[in-house]
């Protein structure tokens, strides 16, 4: 009776400590529709996530409506998709601020409503974003408008590129519609498929993008929020070219890093700077990570003083794989001269990487990036890639990125 009371009172504290661990968390309650029947699961991860590779948060819809209680250490933007659109291949994705309150989300269908979703909430950092995204959408909106119409009363295109549109629906055999695809393929690098009213809508365009690019740049040098951080953290890492980058890079350093230095977004942002040193002539970046029986390997361990090739590969890229089969012969004429090679597969699941080694073969040390553990992806600057080949000379220095077969073995023929 005393170990049954024992373990009661043991139960207990156990329960109060999650509660209490809770209560100390940011709460961010989630809810929302979806359009009809064919929406059965929504899945939910940082913003940035590779839902490829992450363990998302997976969120079931009943009766069309979805609920979630989300609990983070501190405001942080969130991606919410569908999955039966990612599992198709094409997706709406929706970005809101994980913080104390409720946020409500509504999906629209992605074909035929082609329509982002929405969302509504009052707590103040969502708040300010929606009225970040609203400004955005009073300068791009009326663009749409005009783009609609311009298609609507046949202004968009001329007579002559929408007589070969119709008549490429219209053909029956592959050769007729190649030929018509070629001409129209012409047409359009000549600029004689559009309207005139099309080009001063593109010139039009082309303002408003200019006035766009400059409203998100001032917000960000203004903000100095989680919201800038975000912000800033998106334009970044959608360039590996630094120098163009370089007024934000320092912003971030003098500025965004000092307010948010242990945020997960200020972390990334390291990493993406730390990444633009991935190139010919620089070093190489040092990881740990373990193999499939859970040894733990160090990159400079297993290369040391041998020219090596960095195989970044997932299971599900296609590239990479055919990259990285094209490596074995090379592998084996040159292994027993100073030649080797280390794979990194990234995976949602050890399984996956098994059965891919199993087919191909690879005859050499594969480590297992798992759920983007140990962010080595973020550290070669290849975050939303299947994966990057580096070679790498005896001391370190890189030799060649994404280099073909014949040209390893060109620099391995001039090296050993």
């Amino acid at each position: 009776m005393k170990s049954v009371k024992l373990f009661l009172s043991l139960a207990v504290v156990v329960l109060l400590g999650a509660c209490a661990e809770k209560t100390r968390k940011i709460h961010c309650h989630i809810e929302g529709t979806v359009p009809d029947s064919t929406y059965t699961m929504m899945l939910l991860a940082p913003s940035g996530s590779d839902f490829r590779v992450v363990d998302a948060d997976s969120i079931p819809v009943i009766d069309g409506k979805f609920a979630f209680d989300l609990y983070v250490d501190e405001v942080m933007p969130y991606d919410l998709i569908s999955m039966e659109e990612f599992n198709h291949g094409s997706w709406y994705t929706c970005v809101f601020f994980a913080e104390e309150g409720v946020v409500d989300i509504t999906f629209h269908h992605s074909e035929r409503d082609a329509k982002a979703p929405s969302f509504v909430s009052v707590s103040p950092t969502n708040k300010r974003y929606l009225q970040y995204i609203a400004a955005l959408q009073e300068m791009t909106d009326p663009l749409k408008h005009e783009a609609d119409s311009l298609k609507k009363v046949g202004k968009w295109n001329t007579p002559r590129m929408m007589k070969l549109e119709t008549e490429f629906r219209e053909a029956k055999d592959d050769q007729t519609k190649l030929k018509l695809a070629q001409e129209a393929s012409a047409l359009s690098e000549s600029g004689e498929a559009f309207t005139p009213e099309y080009h001063a809508f593109q010139a039009k365009s082309k303002m408003v993008r200019e006035e766009r690019d400059k409203y998100i740049e001032d917000f960000i040098r203004s903000d100095r929020t989680v919201i800038g951080l975000y912000l800033l953290r998106h334009k970044v890492l959608r360039n590996r070219d630094f120098s163009k980058e370089l007024p934000l890079v320092a912003l971030f350093t003098e500025v965004y890093q000092p307010l948010f230095p242990n945020h997960p977004l200020s972390k990334q942002i390291e990493e993406w700077i730390q990444s633009l040193g991935i190139k010919v002539g620089n070093r190489y970046i040092d990881f740990t990570a373990p193999a499939l029986d859970g040894t733990l390997h160090t990159l400079s361990k297993e290369i040391g003083g041998k020219i090596a090739l960095i195989d970044l590969w997932a299971s599900w890229c296609g590239s990479c794989r055919r990259t990285s089969k094209s490596m074995i012969p090379l592998y084996e004429k040159y292994k027993e001269r100073g030649f080797t090679v280390v794979g990194v597969a990234r995976e949602s699941k050890r399984e996956d990487m098994e059965r891919a080694l199993a087919r191909d073969g690879y005859p050499w040390l594969n480590l297992l990036e798992l759920q983007d553990e140990h962010k080595i992806w973020e550290k070669y600057g290849v975050s939303r890639a299947g994966g990057i080949t580096v070679l790498v000379d005896r001391d370190g220095t890189i030799l060649a990125i994404h280099p073909t077969a014949e040209e390893v073995e060109r620099i391995l023929q001039e090296k050993l």
